[in-house]
C-alpha cells in the first residue's frame, strides 16, 4: 500500500513519468518497487539476525540441560561425530519450529501478538517427556551410566536401536522445538507477516542462524572429554539424572496432577 502510494505521487508530481509510454511506465515502476523491496529485504534479515543473537540465551537455556551430558557422553568423542550429533539436534529443531509455524498460522493462533500461555505450558510439558523419555532410552540402551562393558554391551541391550545417539539427537532436537519461547513467537509472527512465501521463511532461517553462535562451544567437547576421562561418566550420570528430572517432575507430574 505504501510503495502503492509513492509511485502515485510520483506519477502526479514528476514530469519525468507524464512524458512516458505506458509500456515504459510499467517498466519503471517494477524497477522502483524492485528496489524498494530489496531494500526492506535486506533490513528484514538484519533483523531477523539481530533478533536471534540477542534472544539467543533463551536457546541454550532450553537446549544446554540437554545437550551437554548428552555429548560428553558418548562413547566416541570424535570431532567428526560430535559435530554430526549437534547438526542433527539443531536442524531437527529448526523442523520442529517451521512445522509448528505452519500450524499456528493454519489454526489462525498468530493472529495475536502474544501467545497463550497456557497452550505454550502444555506443550512443554510434552517436550520435556519425550525429551526425558529419549535420554533415558539412550542412557540405559547406549551408556548406562555406570558403563557398558567392552563385551558384554549395556544391561539393557534392546534399547540401543531407539536409544541411539543418533535417534536420541532427533528426538531431543524435535522435542526441544515445542519449547515456545518469546523471541521464537515474535520470529514467527514477524516471518508470518513481514513477508510472503520466501521472504518470510527467509526471516526465520536467519533468526534461527543468529542463534546459533551460541552453540559453537559446544564443538570443543571432545577436546574436554578427550583430556578429562571422569568428565565422560560425570556427564552419563548427570544425562541419568536429568532424564528422570525431565520426564517424571516436569512431565508426567504436571501432566497428570497439574501444579
Amino acid at each position: 500500500m505504501l510503495i502503492q502510494r509513492c509511485l502515485a505521487s510520483l506519477r502526479q508530481g514528476n514530469a519525468f513519468f507524464m512524458h512516458l509510454t505506458p509500456a515504459e511506465m510499467h517498466l519503471t515502476e517494477k524497477l522502483i518497487v524492485g528496489g524498494v523491496c530489496s531494500e526492506y529485504a535486506e533490513i528484514m534479515m538484519i533483523e531477523a539476525m539481530i533478533l536471534g543473537l540477542s534472544t539467543g540465551t533463551y536457546c541454550t537455556m532450553y537446549c544446554g540441560p540437554v545437550l551437554i551430558p548428552f555429548l560428553c557422553g558418548t562413547e566416541k568423542t570424535g570431532y567428526k561425530r560430535n559435530s554430526g550429533l549437534i547438526g542433527t539436534f539443531l536442524v531437527s529443531r529448526f523442523a520442529m519450529y517451521c512445522l509448528l509455524g505452519c500450524i499456528f498460522a493454519a489454526m489462525g493462533y498468530v493472529v495475536n501478538e502474544f501467545f497463550d500461555p497456557v497452550l505454550a505450558h502444555q506443550l512443554s510439558v510434552y517436550a520435556y517427556i519425550f525429551c526425558g523419555a529419549s535420554l533415558l532410552c539412550n542412557s540405559l540402551g547406549v551408556k548406562f551410566p555406570w558403563g557398558c562393558g567392552e563385551a558384554g554391551g549395556c544391561k539393557a541391550p534392546k534399547l540401543r536401536r531407539i536409544g541411539n545417539d543418533w535417534v536420541t539427537a532427533i528426538i531431543t532436537g524435535l522435542a526441544v522445538g515445542l519449547h515456545i519461547c518469546p523471541p521464537l513467537w515474535t520470529a514467527i509472527i514477524r516471518s508470518i507477516f513481514g513477508g510472503h512465501g520466501l521472504s518470510g521463511l527467509l526471516y526465520f532461517v536467519f533468526f534461527y542462524i543468529g542463534t546459533l553462535p551460541f552453540f559453537i562451544p559446544l564443538f570443543g567437547m571432545p577436546f574436554v572429554a578427550k583430556r578429562l576421562p571422569a568428565l565422560r561418566r560425570v556427564a552419563r550420570v548427570t544425562q541419568f539424572l536429568v532424564s528422570l528430572y525431565f520426564l517424571i517432575f516436569t512431565g508426567l507430574i504436571p501432566l497428570f496432577f497439574g501444579y
